[in-house]
């Protein structure tokens, strides 16, 4: 893992290196700072990761609460005797 990240270090050093090339973004209508071009890239590739962490984060959760009202059901089921439902 580290060399990976030690990999992902040494690549993002030499793309910043090697695309100095100013440039302006505007959004709508603000503009933001002129910036080199690696800069905001590496700053899109971090909020794009930052925002698969989050989701990924929440399907997770969603995944262990279904499993866990799955394992509740069949506990209920088991103890009144009744079949279990669906509710998927």
């Amino acid at each position: 893992m580290f060399l990976l990240l030690l990999l992902i270090f040494i690549l993002s050093v030499g793309f910043s290196m090697w695309n100095t090339e100013p440039v302006a973004l505007s959004f709508g209508f603000y503009e933001f700072a002129v910036r080199p071009l690696s800069f905001w890239l590496i700053i899109t590739f971090c909020m794009g990761g930052l925002t698969g962490l989050l989701i990924g984060a929440g399907l997770i959760r969603d995944t262990r609460l279904r499993f866990r009202i799955r394992a509740l059901e069949k506990e209920l089921a088991k103890r009144s005797g009744a079949k279990p439902t669906r509710t998927d």
